[in-house]
């Protein structure tokens, strides 16, 4: 590790480096070699789950730290030498669970849908074949996305007074609502920036000596939490080339392009070739 700085960058998956229908990241490849070169950390923070984020981690050739399912859980690889306290070891990584068990908030979300009796449904209720069409995932991967451990994404099939009215129903039975690229998402006390604070902490007490720079790339709502918690802020554009408004933060920068086009112009700009 460089000791004057270490450079952590914590990226959105879905619209932000991987293309929203496609999901490739070829267009940010140049931006990817260039933090591969500087030796700085690309730690992904996506709303999906483990196994998801393994396979793009496995894609990219990433051995860092992650972060699964809209801040649920933080997995650091045990060979990576990080101390902190931890809840469990998984299959090589220490696992620290920030967010509610996913039986726990299915209980909440079906008691919420029949007091509101809005029609939505979760991931939980789609065949596989319904995600696929849904999302232009593979059937592996959409397999893959049925496996949620800390969160449960849902599509709300109403107006935006419905919207409205689930989200304030999850709030007042005291969990949290989020959305991202394609999904609301019910949720425990869990949120990206809380896992990207936690995690910056452990890097801030593992090496006190050194400074640390934080960097951000998302697109949608729930990145918002994530671009409050780093130093350097970057909205993508959205799949029809808007930014969210709904992210509103100081210092943000808003990067020119739709998803991985604007994060590869985002990190050449601030790290050059």
């Amino acid at each position: 590790m460089d000791n004057n700085e270490i450079k952590i960058v914590f990226t959105d998956l879905d619209g932000t480096l991987l293309d929203h229908s496609t999901y490739s990241y070829s267009e940010a490849e140049n931006a990817l070699m260039s933090l591969r070169q500087k030796g700085i950390h690309l730690v992904l923070c996506s709303s999906k789950s483990r196994d998801e984020i393994k396979i793009y981690r496995d894609k990219l050739t990433n051995n860092e730290p992650f972060i699964s399912e809209n801040g649920g859980a933080i997995y650091i690889p045990e060979k990576y030498g990080l101390k902190c306290e931890f809840d469990k070891t998984d299959s090589g990584f220490l696992v620290i669970e920030i967010g509610s068990e996913y039986k726990i908030l299915k209980i909440a979300f079906e008691k919420i849908k029949r007091e509101t009796g809005i029609n939505v449904k979760s991931i939980a209720d789609f065949t596989v074949d319904e995600i696929v069409k849904l999302t232009g995932l593979n059937r592996e991967e959409a397999c893959l996305a049925q496996k949620k451990e800390y969160s449960l994404p849902f599509i709300i099939d109403g107006n935006e007074e419905d919207v409205k009215n689930i989200k304030d129903a999850i709030q007042l039975s005291g969990f949290n609502y989020t959305e991202g690229a394609r999904f609301a998402y019910l949720m425990g006390g869990n949120d990206k920036g809380k896992a990207v604070n936690i995690l910056i902490d452990i890097y801030r007490k593992n090496y006190p000596e050194t400074k640390i720079l934080t960097v951000g790339l998302g697109d949608s709502l729930n990145d918002l939490p994530m671009l409050e918690a780093v130093d350097k802020k970057f909205l993508v554009k959205k799949e029809l080339g808007n930014y969210e408004e709904r992210i509103k933060v100081d210092d943000l920068n808003y990067a020119d392009g739709i998803g991985p086009i604007g994060w590869n112009k985002a990190i050449l700009g601030l790290f050059g070739k």
